[in-house]
């Protein structure tokens, strides 16, 4: 976050810019919105229990273990809505970072300044 006034970045949890003292505006607290995805990484057999557990927020084991016993109890009617939640959820997009990772480069060490003795 930058000051307003003389566009300093401004430390998180600031309540004045320390370059201009001018007071910090609170921003509006705006919910996280997550979309039901398919999951790249961490699926068993589609990702469709990943998928729910992560939009939201639950951990992935009861919701696994939760559809186990509605397929053995429910006759087969929670087998066609995972397969229909299967077909309708879209797979997570691929994450390509801004900016490329690059290695560091090492620096040569600068020469002695000391004259050997002699």
């Amino acid at each position: 976050m930058n000051c307003t006034a003389c566009g300093k970045e401004i430390y998180p949890g600031s309540r004045f810019c320390s370059n201009c003292g001018q007071a910090v505006v609170a921003q509006p607290f705006q919910p996280v919105k997550s979309r039901l995805y398919r999951p790249r990484n961490g699926r068993m057999i589609a990702g469709v229990c990943a998928g729910f557990s992560q939009a939201y927020g639950w951990d992935i084991v009861p919701v696994r273990i939760l559809l186990a016993v509605f397929v053995f109890l429910g006759c087969g009617t929670p087998i066609l809505a995972y397969i229909i939640a299967w077909i309708v959820m879209p797979d997570e997009p691929y994450f390509i970072p801004a900016q490329p990772y690059t290695h560091p480069v090492a620096q040569p060490a600068p020469p002695s300044s000391q004259q050997p003795s002699t």
